[in-house]
């Protein structure tokens, strides 16, 4: 399987209060599911956790991107120094 494929399929997850949410690696939501005890909460309290959920699945997608391109980016990249040019290989 390729890299962009790989990216691709990449889902990240997170559940909690009856809540279990999936997103994609760009955080986009792709699956929201609830149990009855979900709906024991108040309307704003369900939101918060959503949102929740949300953000912990994401950095969960991001891990696991960050997890796929290090296996193929220079060594460089992932020893924290991928935020300046002056250390780009040439």
């Amino acid at each position: 399987m390729g890299l962009g494929a790989r990216l691709d399929d990449i889902r990240g997850e997170a559940a909690g209060d009856g809540v279990s949410v999936t997103v994609d690696l760009h955080g986009k939501l792709v699956g929201l599911e609830f149990d009855r005890s979900a709906f024991t909460l108040r309307p704003d309290d369900l939101a918060r956790v959503v949102r929740r959920l949300a953000e912990a699945a994401t950095e969960d997608a991001l891990a696991q991107g960050t997890a796929v391109v290090a296996e193929v980016a220079p060594a460089w990249w992932s020893d924290g120094q991928r935020t300046s040019s002056s250390n780009a290989v040439r």
